[in-house]
């Protein structure tokens, strides 16, 4: 999958419900090396969670914590099961 084709999905946490909004509002870490996607800067539109807090109102997601990728979001889950 291409990052054109997910940019417009809007980011959601299952475990509160709450929107992240899209992930063009978001930044991407990558690792150096393999170039995979380590996590994703979110805003914190509503709610917080698990996550650690990196700047005022940003939450760093890991990639490891998305649950699916769908045809309108990307969900992720914030509470271990």
């Amino acid at each position: 999958m291409r990052l054109s084709e997910i940019g417009n999905k809007e980011i959601v946490d299952l475990s509160t419900g709450n929107s992240h909004g899209q992930l063009w509002d978001a930044e991407m870490i990558f690792d150096k090396k393999s170039g995979k996607i380590k996590s994703v800067l979110v805003p914190a539109l509503q709610g917080g969670g698990f996550f650690r807090r990196t700047i005022d109102n940003i939450y760093e997601l890991p990639w490891s914590s998305v649950v699916i990728i769908g045809d309108d979001m990307i969900i992720f889950k914030s509470t271990p099961d």
